[in-house]
Formats: structure tokens, sequence, C-alpha cells
């Protein structure tokens, strides 16, 4: 369990992961306790959609924890050689986005990244 002091009310919470970006529950700021303040300006918007990405001649199944007008962050099922700086095939309903992994946190059996694509504010209607 970590502490997390937020840098915006300076009130402590508490955490079981101090990487991922969390809203703070007293007053909402986004931050991480490893990362510090989100840097995103745009809105986040919390969806769960199952996608296929194809990464190395492989295709995993995974599914976004929210998105973005430039990017998204998704869960990967399974052990994926992703690594950040790779470019990635997204199928999203029929469409297809190349995105640019930013960064990849892994987990016992699943991968969380983040993916970066000018391409999603014309697809955010996919989702």
């Amino acid at each position: 369990m970590f502490t997390l002091t937020c840098p915006k009310c300076q009130r402590n919470s508490y955490s079981s992961a101090e990487e991922f970006f969390l809203a703070c529950p007293y007053c909402g700021f986004m931050f991480s306790g490893k990362h510090g303040p989100d840097r995103r300006h745009e809105e986040r918007v919390k969806q769960e959609r199952p996608f296929d990405l194809l990464c190395q001649e492989q295709t995993f199944k995974a599914s976004t924890i929210d998105l973005s007008e430039k990017g998204l962050s998704a869960k990967i099922s399974g052990e994926s050689q992703v690594t950040e700086g790779d470019i990635l095939n997204l199928s999203i309903e029929n469409t297809q986005i190349k995105a640019k992994v930013k960064w990849v946190h892994r987990l016992s059996d699943t991968s969380a990244i983040g993916l970066l694509s000018a391409l999603f504010h014309k697809y955010n209607d996919v989702f």
C-alpha cells in the first residue's frame, strides 16, 4: 500500500499501485505517485472497449482503459513483447489505426500501455 500526497491539495490518499494516474479523492486532480501530475491537456473518457492489437506479427486481445483526443491507455491480455517506442496497428470495429507506444507497465498476466496517435480524434466515435 502506497501513501500518495496530492500535488494540488496536499492531502494523503492510499493506493496499491504508485505508477498509475488516479484522481485525488478530495479535489479530483489527476496524478501518479511515481510520475507526478497528469500532463494530458485533453479530457480523458473512461471506457472499456475490446479491440485487436497487432505487434511483431502477433495479434493480441486488448481493451481500452480510457481515451482522449490524441491517445488512449489500454490493457493487453497475456504476455506481449510491446515496448516503448513501438508503432502498433489497432483494429477497432473495422477501423485500422497506427499508434506509438508511449509507456508500458507490465503486470503478472497483462500489460497496461499508453498509446499516442494523431488519428484518434477522427475515430473517437468508434469508441
